[in-house]
Protein backbone atom coordinates (compact mmCIF):
# COMPACT_ATOMS: atom_id res chain seq x y z
CA UNK A 1 0.00 0.00 0.00
CA UNK A 2 1.07 3.79 -1.11
CA UNK A 3 1.47 6.06 2.17
CA UNK A 4 -1.81 7.91 1.50
CA UNK A 5 -3.49 4.46 1.55
CA UNK A 6 -2.06 3.40 4.55
CA UNK A 7 -2.56 7.02 6.47
CA UNK A 8 -6.13 7.20 5.05
CA UNK A 9 -7.06 4.23 6.38
CA UNK A 10 -5.66 5.28 9.50
CA UNK A 11 -7.87 8.19 9.05
CA UNK A 12 -11.11 6.41 8.50
CA UNK A 13 -10.76 3.89 11.57
CA UNK A 14 -10.19 6.60 14.25
CA UNK A 15 -13.73 6.67 15.78
CA UNK A 16 -14.91 8.84 18.38
CA UNK A 17 -14.82 6.12 21.55
CA UNK A 18 -10.63 6.30 20.54
CA UNK A 19 -10.85 9.81 21.46
CA UNK A 20 -9.17 10.42 24.85
CA UNK A 21 -10.77 12.82 27.23
CA UNK A 22 -7.68 15.11 26.84
CA UNK A 23 -7.85 14.77 23.12
CA UNK A 24 -11.38 15.92 23.36
CA UNK A 25 -10.71 19.20 25.52
CA UNK A 26 -8.07 20.31 23.87
CA UNK A 27 -10.12 20.11 20.46
CA UNK A 28 -12.43 22.49 22.44
CA UNK A 29 -9.81 24.79 23.08
CA UNK A 30 -8.53 24.60 19.78
CA UNK A 31 -12.06 25.22 18.12
CA UNK A 32 -12.72 28.28 20.50
CA UNK A 33 -9.57 29.90 20.15
CA UNK A 34 -9.83 29.70 16.58
CA UNK A 35 -13.65 30.76 16.59
CA UNK A 36 -12.22 34.21 18.85
CA UNK A 37 -9.33 34.87 16.67
CA UNK A 38 -11.56 34.48 13.31
CA UNK A 39 -14.24 36.69 15.03
CA UNK A 40 -11.62 39.41 15.67
CA UNK A 41 -10.05 39.08 12.37
CA UNK A 42 -13.63 38.96 9.94
CA UNK A 43 -13.29 42.58 9.34
CA UNK A 44 -9.40 43.12 8.32
CA UNK A 45 -8.00 44.42 5.41
CA UNK A 46 -6.77 41.18 3.66
CA UNK A 47 -10.71 39.63 4.66
CA UNK A 48 -12.58 42.97 3.52
CA UNK A 49 -9.70 42.97 -0.03
CA UNK A 50 -10.32 39.19 -0.26
CA UNK A 51 -14.21 39.52 -0.53
CA UNK A 52 -14.10 42.60 -2.79
CA UNK A 53 -11.78 40.43 -5.45
CA UNK A 54 -14.00 38.92 -8.29
CA UNK A 55 -14.24 35.28 -7.69
CA UNK A 56 -13.25 35.01 -4.36
CA UNK A 57 -16.68 35.60 -2.55
CA UNK A 58 -19.48 33.77 -4.43
CA UNK A 59 -22.79 34.15 -2.61
CA UNK A 60 -24.23 30.85 -1.26
CA UNK A 61 -25.96 29.59 1.99
CA UNK A 62 -22.95 29.06 4.09
CA UNK A 63 -22.34 31.19 7.36
CA UNK A 64 -19.14 33.46 7.99
CA UNK A 65 -17.61 33.23 10.98
CA UNK A 66 -17.64 37.12 12.23
CA UNK A 67 -19.77 38.64 9.44
CA UNK A 68 -23.12 38.53 8.10
CA UNK A 69 -22.56 37.74 4.56
CA UNK A 70 -23.62 34.19 2.90
CA UNK A 71 -20.75 32.65 0.26
CA UNK A 72 -20.97 29.36 -1.03
CA UNK A 73 -19.26 26.47 0.19
CA UNK A 74 -15.55 27.24 -0.79
CA UNK A 75 -15.59 30.48 -0.60
CA UNK A 76 -16.52 30.74 2.90
CA UNK A 77 -13.40 28.06 3.80
CA UNK A 78 -11.53 30.44 1.79
CA UNK A 79 -13.12 33.94 3.68
CA UNK A 80 -12.68 31.94 6.85
CA UNK A 81 -9.54 31.20 6.83
CA UNK A 82 -8.18 34.67 5.90
CA UNK A 83 -10.62 35.88 9.10
CA UNK A 84 -8.98 33.04 11.06
CA UNK A 85 -5.09 33.75 10.48
CA UNK A 86 -5.66 37.45 9.75
CA UNK A 87 -4.04 39.00 12.73
CA UNK A 88 -1.83 36.06 12.83
CA UNK A 89 -3.20 35.34 16.84
CA UNK A 90 -4.54 31.53 16.12
CA UNK A 91 -3.24 28.54 18.24
CA UNK A 92 0.67 26.78 17.30
CA UNK A 93 1.64 23.43 17.06
CA UNK A 94 5.71 22.96 17.63
CA UNK A 95 5.38 19.70 15.61
CA UNK A 96 3.84 21.49 12.32
CA UNK A 97 5.89 24.59 12.97
CA UNK A 98 2.56 26.40 12.36
CA UNK A 99 -0.98 27.09 13.38
CA UNK A 100 -2.59 23.41 12.72
CA UNK A 101 -6.45 24.79 13.57
CA UNK A 102 -6.88 27.17 11.39
CA UNK A 103 -7.18 25.63 8.26
CA UNK A 104 -9.48 22.88 9.67
CA UNK A 105 -11.93 25.01 11.08
CA UNK A 106 -12.46 27.20 8.52
CA UNK A 107 -13.12 24.14 6.10
CA UNK A 108 -15.30 22.33 8.28
CA UNK A 109 -17.51 24.67 9.51
CA UNK A 110 -19.29 25.81 6.38
CA UNK A 111 -18.93 21.72 5.15
CA UNK A 112 -20.56 20.81 8.70
CA UNK A 113 -23.13 23.06 8.33
CA UNK A 114 -24.28 21.96 4.75
CA UNK A 115 -24.19 18.09 5.99
CA UNK A 116 -26.25 18.89 9.14
CA UNK A 117 -23.30 17.42 10.92
CA UNK A 118 -23.58 17.18 14.88
CA UNK A 119 -21.16 18.62 17.47
CA UNK A 120 -19.23 15.14 18.00
CA UNK A 121 -18.71 14.41 14.51
CA UNK A 122 -17.03 18.39 13.95
CA UNK A 123 -14.64 16.56 16.96
CA UNK A 124 -14.25 13.70 15.44
CA UNK A 125 -13.20 14.93 11.76
CA UNK A 126 -11.42 18.35 13.58
CA UNK A 127 -8.99 15.66 15.56
CA UNK A 128 -8.25 13.38 12.59
CA UNK A 129 -7.62 15.83 10.27
CA UNK A 130 -5.09 17.14 13.05
CA UNK A 131 -3.27 14.41 13.40
CA UNK A 132 -2.76 13.98 9.41
CA UNK A 133 -0.97 17.41 9.32
CA UNK A 134 1.23 17.46 12.18
CA UNK A 135 2.41 13.75 11.64
CA UNK A 136 3.00 14.68 8.12
CA UNK A 137 4.91 17.58 9.61
CA UNK A 138 6.78 15.29 11.73
CA UNK A 139 7.83 13.29 8.39
CA UNK A 140 9.10 16.82 6.61
CA UNK A 141 9.87 19.29 9.32
CA UNK A 142 12.25 21.34 10.42
CA UNK A 143 14.05 21.37 6.80
CA UNK A 144 10.89 21.59 5.12
CA UNK A 145 10.06 25.06 7.48
CA UNK A 146 14.13 26.06 7.24
CA UNK A 147 13.62 26.00 3.33
CA UNK A 148 10.98 28.39 3.18
CA UNK A 149 7.44 27.04 2.95
CA UNK A 150 4.79 27.84 5.04
CA UNK A 151 3.62 24.81 6.66
CA UNK A 152 0.53 26.14 7.89
CA UNK A 153 -0.86 25.86 4.30
CA UNK A 154 1.44 23.29 2.87
CA UNK A 155 0.65 21.13 5.42
CA UNK A 156 -3.06 22.60 6.43
CA UNK A 157 -4.36 21.59 3.03
CA UNK A 158 -3.45 17.98 3.97
CA UNK A 159 -5.38 17.95 7.52
CA UNK A 160 -8.00 20.11 5.95
CA UNK A 161 -8.73 17.17 3.36
CA UNK A 162 -8.51 14.13 5.45
CA UNK A 163 -10.85 16.23 8.03
CA UNK A 164 -13.59 17.27 5.75
CA UNK A 165 -13.19 12.96 4.21
CA UNK A 166 -13.81 12.30 7.40
CA UNK A 167 -17.08 14.73 8.09
CA UNK A 168 -18.12 13.03 4.55
CA UNK A 169 -17.45 9.60 5.57
CA UNK A 170 -15.50 8.94 2.53
CA UNK A 171 -13.96 5.32 2.15
CA UNK A 172 -10.56 4.77 2.77
CA UNK A 173 -9.61 4.75 -0.89
CA UNK A 174 -11.78 8.25 -1.78
CA UNK A 175 -9.58 9.76 1.72
CA UNK A 176 -6.41 8.52 -0.09
CA UNK A 177 -7.37 10.24 -3.11
CA UNK A 178 -8.03 13.69 -1.44
CA UNK A 179 -5.21 13.70 0.28
CA UNK A 180 -3.07 12.84 -3.34
CA UNK A 181 -5.02 15.48 -5.01
CA UNK A 182 -3.57 18.19 -2.33
CA UNK A 183 -0.19 17.18 -3.29
CA UNK A 184 -0.69 18.90 -6.30
CA UNK A 185 -2.73 21.76 -4.79
CA UNK A 186 -0.15 22.51 -1.35
CA UNK A 187 1.34 25.83 -1.62
CA UNK A 188 2.79 29.30 0.55
CA UNK A 189 6.05 30.35 0.93
CA UNK A 190 7.53 32.69 3.79
CA UNK A 191 8.90 35.14 1.62
CA UNK A 192 5.13 36.59 1.92
CA UNK A 193 5.22 36.59 5.78
CA UNK A 194 4.32 40.58 6.76
CA UNK A 195 1.70 40.71 4.11
CA UNK A 196 -1.87 40.03 3.19
CA UNK A 197 -0.43 36.82 1.81
CA UNK A 198 0.21 34.74 4.42
CA UNK A 199 -3.72 35.11 6.27
CA UNK A 200 -4.75 34.10 2.37
CA UNK A 201 -2.28 31.01 2.35
CA UNK A 202 -4.79 29.49 5.51
CA UNK A 203 -7.88 30.56 3.51
CA UNK A 204 -6.17 28.45 0.01
CA UNK A 205 -5.26 25.63 2.06
CA UNK A 206 -8.73 25.51 3.80
CA UNK A 207 -10.39 26.17 0.27
CA UNK A 208 -8.52 23.47 -1.95
CA UNK A 209 -8.54 20.72 1.16
CA UNK A 210 -12.52 20.74 1.33
CA UNK A 211 -12.47 20.86 -2.30
CA UNK A 212 -10.13 18.30 -2.82
CA UNK A 213 -12.61 15.59 -0.49
CA UNK A 214 -15.31 17.09 -2.54
CA UNK A 215 -13.78 15.75 -5.79
CA UNK A 216 -12.88 12.87 -4.48
CA UNK A 217 -16.29 11.65 -3.48
CA UNK A 218 -17.27 12.43 -6.86
CA UNK A 219 -14.90 10.06 -7.81
CA UNK A 220 -11.93 12.60 -9.37
CA UNK A 221 -8.24 10.90 -9.62
CA UNK A 222 -5.22 11.47 -8.41
CA UNK A 223 -2.11 9.07 -7.92
CA UNK A 224 -1.68 7.14 -4.81
CA UNK A 225 1.90 7.30 -4.50
CA UNK A 226 1.81 11.44 -5.21
CA UNK A 227 3.50 11.65 -1.31
CA UNK A 228 6.64 9.23 -2.27
CA UNK A 229 6.91 9.03 -6.18
CA UNK A 230 10.23 10.15 -7.35
CA UNK A 231 9.06 13.30 -8.45
CA UNK A 232 6.18 13.70 -5.36
CA UNK A 233 5.70 15.76 -2.35
CA UNK A 234 8.52 14.60 -0.06
CA UNK A 235 11.31 14.62 -2.76
CA UNK A 236 9.88 17.93 -4.44
CA UNK A 237 9.28 19.88 -1.37
CA UNK A 238 12.27 18.74 0.68
CA UNK A 239 14.52 16.93 -1.71
CA UNK A 240 15.79 13.49 -1.67
CA UNK A 241 17.06 12.48 1.39
CA UNK A 242 15.82 15.40 3.42
CA UNK A 243 12.56 13.97 5.11
CA UNK A 244 11.90 10.50 6.31
CA UNK A 245 8.38 9.22 5.45
CA UNK A 246 8.37 6.37 8.07
CA UNK A 247 7.36 8.72 10.90
CA UNK A 248 4.39 9.91 9.31
CA UNK A 249 2.77 6.52 10.44
CA UNK A 250 5.08 6.18 13.33
CA UNK A 251 3.09 5.71 16.69
CA UNK A 252 0.10 7.08 14.90
CA UNK A 253 -2.10 8.53 17.72
CA UNK A 254 -0.10 6.88 20.08
CA UNK A 255 -0.75 9.48 21.42
CA UNK A 256 -2.94 11.56 19.43
CA UNK A 257 -0.71 14.52 18.43
CA UNK A 258 -3.70 17.18 19.88
CA UNK A 259 -2.70 15.42 23.16
CA UNK A 260 1.23 15.74 23.42
CA UNK A 261 2.48 17.64 22.42
CA UNK A 262 -0.86 19.69 22.00
CA UNK A 263 -1.93 22.84 21.19
CA UNK A 264 -0.04 25.94 22.13
CA UNK A 265 -2.06 29.33 22.92
CA UNK A 266 -0.93 32.41 21.78
CA UNK A 267 -1.65 35.37 24.16
CA UNK A 268 0.03 38.07 21.77
CA UNK A 269 -1.38 39.04 18.02
CA UNK A 270 2.00 38.73 16.35
CA UNK A 271 4.03 36.49 15.05
CA UNK A 272 4.80 33.15 17.04
CA UNK A 273 8.52 33.46 16.59
CA UNK A 274 8.70 36.66 18.80
CA UNK A 275 6.57 35.68 21.60
CA UNK A 276 9.83 33.82 23.50
CA UNK A 277 11.56 37.69 23.27
CA UNK A 278 7.87 39.34 24.47
CA UNK A 279 7.58 36.87 27.34
CA UNK A 280 11.72 37.55 28.23
CA UNK A 281 11.05 41.55 28.59
CA UNK A 282 7.86 41.23 30.21
CA UNK A 283 9.33 38.92 32.80
CA UNK A 284 12.03 41.00 33.29
CA UNK A 285 10.18 44.23 33.98
CA UNK A 286 8.01 42.45 36.84
CA UNK A 287 11.48 40.79 37.89
CA UNK A 288 14.10 44.31 38.07
CA UNK A 289 12.16 47.34 37.78
CA UNK A 290 14.06 49.98 34.99
CA UNK A 291 13.14 53.07 33.34
CA UNK A 292 13.08 52.36 29.30
CA UNK A 293 14.71 55.89 29.21
CA UNK A 294 17.68 54.29 30.52
CA UNK A 295 18.41 51.28 27.70
CA UNK A 296 21.29 51.86 26.08
CA UNK A 297 21.01 48.35 23.81
CA UNK A 298 19.36 45.70 23.90
CA UNK A 299 20.36 42.06 22.05
CA UNK A 300 18.42 39.45 21.48
CA UNK A 301 19.38 35.72 20.60
CA UNK A 302 17.08 33.66 18.56
CA UNK A 303 17.10 30.39 16.87
CA UNK A 304 18.21 31.03 12.98
CA UNK A 305 15.10 28.74 12.02
CA UNK A 306 12.86 31.54 13.59
CA UNK A 307 15.21 34.88 12.97
CA UNK A 308 14.76 34.51 9.41
CA UNK A 309 11.32 35.85 9.30
CA UNK A 310 11.51 38.00 12.32
CA UNK A 311 14.40 40.18 12.06
CA UNK A 312 12.92 43.42 10.38
CA UNK A 313 14.65 46.22 11.68
CA UNK A 314 12.68 48.48 9.20
CA UNK A 315 9.12 48.57 9.09
CA UNK A 316 6.96 48.44 5.81
CA UNK A 317 3.28 48.41 7.19
CA UNK A 318 1.72 47.54 10.49
CA UNK A 319 1.51 43.82 9.10
CA UNK A 320 5.11 43.48 8.95
CA UNK A 321 5.42 45.01 12.62
CA UNK A 322 3.69 41.93 14.15
CA UNK A 323 6.82 39.61 12.14
CA UNK A 324 9.54 42.25 13.62
CA UNK A 325 11.20 40.98 16.38
CA UNK A 326 12.74 44.11 17.11
CA UNK A 327 9.36 46.16 17.23
CA UNK A 328 8.15 43.55 19.51
CA UNK A 329 10.59 44.36 21.97
CA UNK A 330 10.05 48.00 21.62
CA UNK A 331 6.98 47.73 21.66
CA UNK A 332 6.32 45.68 25.48
CA UNK A 333 9.54 47.88 26.45
CA UNK A 334 7.43 50.80 26.13
CA UNK A 335 3.72 49.53 26.90
CA UNK A 336 4.36 46.68 29.16
CA UNK A 337 2.26 45.14 27.03
CA UNK A 338 1.60 43.50 23.76
CA UNK A 339 -2.06 43.68 22.14
CA UNK A 340 -4.48 44.66 19.18
CA UNK A 341 -3.62 48.32 19.77
CA UNK A 342 0.34 47.42 19.23
CA UNK A 343 0.06 47.18 15.30
CA UNK A 344 -1.91 50.49 14.31
CA UNK A 345 -0.12 52.74 11.91
CA UNK A 346 0.31 55.07 14.59
CA UNK A 347 1.69 52.91 16.77
CA UNK A 348 4.73 51.46 14.30
CA UNK A 349 5.17 55.25 13.07
CA UNK A 350 5.73 56.42 16.24
CA UNK A 351 9.14 58.53 16.63
CA UNK A 352 10.30 56.80 20.15
CA UNK A 353 9.33 53.56 18.86
CA UNK A 354 11.84 54.07 15.53
CA UNK A 355 14.06 55.05 18.36
CA UNK A 356 14.29 52.65 20.41
CA UNK A 357 14.49 49.76 18.01
CA UNK A 358 17.45 50.81 16.41
CA UNK A 359 19.15 50.02 19.77
CA UNK A 360 17.39 46.33 19.38
CA UNK A 361 20.42 44.05 17.86
CA UNK A 362 19.40 40.31 16.94
CA UNK A 363 21.73 37.36 16.65
CA UNK A 364 21.29 33.45 15.54
CA UNK A 365 21.59 31.55 18.76
CA UNK A 366 24.50 29.19 18.21
CA UNK A 367 22.95 25.96 19.01
CA UNK A 368 21.24 25.78 15.68
CA UNK A 369 20.22 22.46 15.07
CA UNK A 370 16.41 21.89 15.11
CA UNK A 371 14.81 20.14 18.12
CA UNK A 372 11.59 18.95 18.12
CA UNK A 373 10.53 21.40 21.42
CA UNK A 374 9.72 24.02 18.93
CA UNK A 375 12.95 25.50 17.99
CA UNK A 376 12.02 28.88 20.21
CA UNK A 377 15.33 29.24 22.74
CA UNK A 378 15.67 32.68 23.01
CA UNK A 379 17.96 34.51 24.86
CA UNK A 380 17.66 38.71 25.84
CA UNK A 381 19.88 40.55 27.31
CA UNK A 382 19.19 44.38 28.23
CA UNK A 383 22.11 46.50 28.99
CA UNK A 384 21.53 50.22 31.19
CA UNK A 385 23.37 53.05 30.58
CA UNK A 386 25.06 52.74 33.99
CA UNK A 387 26.49 49.57 32.35
CA UNK A 388 24.65 47.07 34.32
CA UNK A 389 22.35 44.53 32.55
CA UNK A 390 18.96 41.86 32.62
CA UNK A 391 19.17 39.10 31.43
CA UNK A 392 16.42 36.05 30.23
CA UNK A 393 16.32 32.99 28.95
CA UNK A 394 13.62 31.03 27.81
CA UNK A 395 13.02 27.70 26.26
CA UNK A 396 9.91 28.97 24.94
CA UNK A 397 6.93 31.01 25.18
CA UNK A 398 4.16 30.40 27.59
CA UNK A 399 1.71 28.24 26.78
CA UNK A 400 3.61 26.04 24.23
CA UNK A 401 3.82 22.76 26.12
CA UNK A 402 1.38 20.31 27.48
CA UNK A 403 2.77 20.88 30.45
CA UNK A 404 2.83 24.36 31.18
CA UNK A 405 -0.62 25.03 29.29
CA UNK A 406 -1.92 28.83 29.12
CA UNK A 407 -4.42 29.16 32.16
CA UNK A 408 -7.87 29.05 31.01
CA UNK A 409 -8.73 32.41 32.27
CA UNK A 410 -5.81 33.96 29.94
CA UNK A 411 -7.88 31.96 27.36
CA UNK A 412 -11.21 32.79 28.33
CA UNK A 413 -10.15 36.38 28.24
CA UNK A 414 -8.88 36.22 25.26
CA UNK A 415 -12.06 34.79 23.71
CA UNK A 416 -13.84 37.62 25.36
CA UNK A 417 -11.40 40.05 24.05
CA UNK A 418 -11.64 38.85 20.41
CA UNK A 419 -15.58 38.47 20.21
CA UNK A 420 -15.59 41.64 21.46
CA UNK A 421 -15.10 43.02 17.93
CA UNK A 422 -18.15 41.79 16.53
CA UNK A 423 -20.52 40.01 19.58
CA UNK A 424 -22.33 41.28 22.49
CA UNK A 425 -21.01 40.23 25.57
CA UNK A 426 -24.16 38.00 25.98
CA UNK A 427 -23.58 36.63 22.65
CA UNK A 428 -20.17 35.67 23.13
CA UNK A 429 -20.94 34.02 25.93
CA UNK A 430 -22.89 31.93 24.75
CA UNK A 431 -20.88 30.49 21.75
CA UNK A 432 -18.74 30.12 24.19
CA UNK A 433 -20.69 27.77 26.19
CA UNK A 434 -21.51 26.37 22.80
CA UNK A 435 -18.06 25.22 21.37
CA UNK A 436 -17.75 23.93 25.44
CA UNK A 437 -20.36 21.73 24.96
CA UNK A 438 -19.85 20.57 21.73
CA UNK A 439 -19.78 17.03 22.34
CA UNK A 440 -23.76 17.20 23.17
CA UNK A 441 -24.67 20.15 19.91
CA UNK A 442 -26.96 18.28 17.73
CA UNK A 443 -26.42 20.41 14.58
CA UNK A 444 -23.32 22.67 13.66
CA UNK A 445 -25.41 25.02 12.02
CA UNK A 446 -26.78 26.18 15.72
CA UNK A 447 -22.75 27.25 16.53
CA UNK A 448 -22.19 29.19 12.89
CA UNK A 449 -25.71 31.01 13.55
CA UNK A 450 -23.94 32.25 17.15
CA UNK A 451 -20.76 33.08 15.12
CA UNK A 452 -22.38 35.21 12.13
CA UNK A 453 -22.16 39.29 12.52
CA UNK A 454 -25.51 40.70 12.79
CA UNK A 455 -24.46 43.84 11.09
Amino acid sequence: MTLSQQLAARIVALTYEDLPATAIDNAKTAILDTLGCALAGAREHAVDTLMATPGMATSGECSLMGRSERLDLLSAALINGCAAHALDFDDVNTAMGGHPSAPLLAGLLPLAEELDSSGRTLLLSFIAGFETETRLARAVNFYHYDLGWHPTATLGVFGTAAACAKLLNLSANRTATALSICVSLASGVKANFGTMTKPFHVGHAARHGVMAALMARQGFSASLDAFEHRQGFFNVFNGEGNYHANRVLENWAAPLDIVTPGIGIKLYPCCDSTHASIDAVRLLQGEQAFDVTDVERVVVTIHPLRLTHVDRPILRSATDAKFSVQYCITRTLLDGRIDFDSFTEHAYENEAVKSLMAKVETRPHAHSAPTPEGNYLTELCIVLRDGSQRFKRLDRPLGRHAEEPAPTAMIRAKFDRCTAHVLSAEAGSRLHDTVMGLETLMRVSELTAQARSTE
